[in-house]
This record gives structure tokens, sequence and C-alpha cells, in this order.
């Protein structure tokens, strides 16, 4: 199976996990959190992959700073899972496993993060206020861009199906974590989520996160007037190489 079909598989997979508004029940609701995020990612990860072949050259470091989005938002994923999300589901709920599984793709990942700032000028802001520092700028080759991908995307793609396995709603009741304790997990997550910048995080969330599901879980005045017409203005040079929504 080439990258691009296994990108497209596992998206599948995400979005009949992710249909809809988030779940009442306090259980389901962090699959359905879970495949949503998931959905996002991959779905943004396959469509830098696709376009990056025909990016015209004065769009090229715009598509890089879009790209390094791609990053930021799988890097501060899997960091809030390990320092913030997780740590709250011990030692009724273990999730060891989970978090290991990060190793089999994190170098992988590192490297396009390597190279793709390796391509931006010095002094360049990208992902949450993150700085190239000094050095001599490489030209950016869509190819190897693309090699980098198929290094790690399958180990990725491994990853993100078997834990949303993990936190299927039975398997979390099953736990004996309370609806009170799961209840203080989504409030504990969802405070963080709230401090991050809407102008990258959450506009980057929400435009790529297929329209089927309700996926993030933000008020219908955030979603329908702050993002589209406030949060997306800063950054739009970026957001057009997003998905068509």
């Amino acid at each position: 199976m080439s990258i691009i079909e296994s990108l497209r598989t596992s998206l599948e997979t995400f979005k009949r996990s992710s249909l809809g508004p988030q779940p009442k029940d306090i259980y389901a609701a962090q699959h359905w959190e879970m495949a949503g995020a998931h959905a996002m990612l991959v779905n943004a990860l396959l469509n830098v992959y696709e376009k990056s072949s025909s990016v015209p050259q004065d769009k090229v470091q715009a598509f890089i700073e879009y790209a390094l989005q791609w990053y930021a938002a799988l890097d501060h994923h899997h960091r809030w899972e390990e320092n913030i999300y997780y740590p709250l589901y011990s030692p009724k709920f273990s999730t060891e496993t989970i978090v290991a599984e990060h190793e089999t793709f994190h170098s992988g990942v590192e490297k396009l993060r390597e190279y793709l700032t390796s391509c931006l000028p010095a002094g360049t802001v990208w992902g949450y206020s993150q700085t190239v520092g000094p050095q001599e700028q490489q030209k950016f080759d869509d190819v190897h861009f693309r090699t980098l991908i198929d290094d790690f995307a399958d180990a990725l793609v491994t990853h993100l199906v078997q834990e949303i396995g993990y936190l299927e709603p039975e398997k979390i009741r099953a736990s004996g974590l309370t609806e009170g304790e799961v209840k203080h997990i989504a409030d504990v997550s969802e405070k963080h989520m709230k401090s991050m910048p809407p102008f990258t995080f959450l506009i980057y969330t929400i435009i790529h996160t297929p329209k089927e599901s309700g996926f993030p879980p933000v008020p219908g005045f955030v979603r329908n007037f702050l993002a589209p017409y406030i949060f997306y203005l800063p950054n739009r040079r970026l957001w057009q190489f997003a998905p068509e929504l």
C-alpha cells in the first residue's frame, strides 16, 4: 500500500469514529475527540504531501511555513498526551504502551522539521512562535520532502489507529475511572487547549478537520464567526494551501 493509500485508509477510520457532534457520554467523548484530532492530523499530512509537487516557486516559503504548522500541531498533540492528558489516567488506566509508540516515528518527524526549517531564511518565525536560527538556507526539494514523510508515515498511522482502539469507551469505563475522574481529565485538557494561540493552533485545527466531524468542540460563534473572519486572516498566506472546505 502506498503512503497516500495508507493515509486515506486511516483517515476513513478516524472519520467514522468522530462523526457528528461531541458525544454527551464522557467516556465516548474521549474516543471521539482523539479520533477527531487524528482525522485532522492525517487529513493535513495527506494534503501537504499531495500538494508539495505543484507549489509555484514564488510560494515555496509560504508552503514550507504551512508544512511546519503540521509539525507544530503533531508535536503539540504528543507533548500534550505525554505531559498532561495521559498522566491523568494513571494509575487506573495504563497508557504506557500508547506513549511508548511515539518513539517509532519521533526521529523521522524531527528530521522533517530539521529539513523544513533549513529551507527558510534565518529569523523566520514558524509554528507556535519559534524562530529559525542563523544558517545557510537550503533550496526546497519536494521529492526529498515526500521521501522524509515516507520514512515515518506508516509508523505514525499505525500508532494513530491503534490509539483510538486503546481509548474505546468500554475500555476506559472498565478501568474503574469514574465519570467524575474522566470529566476532570476532560476539563484539564480543555483548559490547556484554550491557552493555545487561536491564530495558528485553533484555526489550523478547524480548517483541517473533515467536515463530517464536529471536532474541535468549540462554540458555534467561534467556529462560524471568529474562525473564518478573525482567526483566519493573519496567516491567510499559509492557509491558501489548506484543503477545500
